[in-house]
């Protein structure tokens, strides 16, 4: 049984350009766990097809690390070396004249680019309704309520309390996201996770749409279907709000046409403001729970939550039926 007080997809997961990308902006905590679930989500593709769930457009991904100089140049030679040293990965450094027959809208500042081959993206929002489909052709339900408590009945198990009835279970998986609060106060439990929000922009170019994904810092220019371009990103903390700023957009937008000029001329087709949960140095929560039988969390995802949701649920699966996982999930105990 899934209880979710919100629509699914609304939030964070259905809000993200849906880039499964395990070696990029990568904790090296998470660098195998991510791994681990990048291979996952291959299986988890084939599966859910198997199944005649909706798909969600996987597809790879080319992407252009630009740089305006030698500095930018030499904060990506780890990068580089990371890429080169992962099966299945390649890093390929270009030069100027090259990235103009590439794509000739390019600003006449970037003089160099690492190109990354091997990530893949989806669309998120597709991808969580699909997750849902195959879960219900195995027998889960969903349930649209919120939680207003919970109670532990020793070897009973527990009862969930929400605002359309109570639900007993044998077991508890507490993904909540930031908002951690009710775990708190229902069981006692302090999660070390905060929100941080994160804004997008979904454009469409007037002329053609890129064909590779460009980043510079935090900026990027993802190529997603039916000639979209998404824009991001930001990371704030301020608390719960989850309102698109004007502030983010100007941001964006600027910052964008840095990388391409014509950026500027886009049509914006939606701005997007959604909250991310953060845990310390950016690892997410997933285990047992100390001194609750049979409580799990999954929780803290972070910037990589859609690339390692794949991984989370199979741990989770593992833990719950069986009490253990192969799954590199120590480095994430609570």
């Amino acid at each position: 049984m899934l209880i979710e007080r919100d629509p699914i997809a609304t939030h964070a997961s259905g809000r993200n350009p849906g880039n499964l990308n395990p070696l990029l902006a990568t904790p090296p905590k998470l660098r195998a766990f991510a791994l681990a679930s990048f291979h996952l989500h291959e299986t988890l593709e084939r599966d859910l097809a198997a199944l005649g769930c909706t798909p969600y457009g996987v597809e790879p991904v080319r992407r252009l690390l630009v740089c305006y100089g030698d500095d930018d140049r030499k904060a990506l030679e780890p990068i580089a070396q990371s890429f080169t040293n992962a099966p299945g990965f390649t890093a390929t450094w270009l030069d100027r004249n090259t990235l103009r027959t590439m794509d000739h809208r390019l600003a006449p500042e970037i003089d160099s680019a690492l190109l990354l081959d091997g990530n893949r993206s989806l669309d998120a929002r597709k991808f969580n309704h699909a997750v849902l489909e195959g879960a219900a052709r195995h027998g889960a339900r969903q349930m649209s309520a919120e939680v207003l408590g919970l109670a532990h009945h020793g070897n009973q198990g527990y009862t969930v309390r929400t605002d359309r009835g109570d639900v007993s279970c044998d077991a508890l998986v507490l993904a909540t996201g930031p908002w951690v609060d009710g775990v708190e106060d229902w069981l006692g439990l302090k999660l070390p996770v905060e929100p941080v929000k994160g804004e997008m922009l979904r454009v469409r170019l007037r002329g053609d749409n890129i064909a590779y994904d460009f980043t510079h810092g935090m900026i990027s220019l993802y190529r997603r279907v039916d000639g979209e371009i998404w824009i991001g990103v930001t990371r704030e903390r301020c608390g719960f709000d989850e309102v698109p700023s004007p502030g983010a957009r100007e941001h964006l937008l600027g910052e964008a046409a840095r990388i391409m000029p014509s950026i500027a001329d886009a049509e914006v087709l939606e701005h997007l403001a959604s909250l991310r949960p953060m845990a310390p140095g950016g690892l997410p929560l997933i285990g047992p729970t100390p001194g609750l039988d049979r409580v799990y969390v999954a929780n803290g995802g972070g910037i990589k939550g859609m690339l390692t949701c794949a991984g989370v649920g199979r741990a989770m699966r593992d833990l719950v039926l069986g009490g253990r996982t192969d799954l590199p999930v120590d480095d994430f105990a609570l």
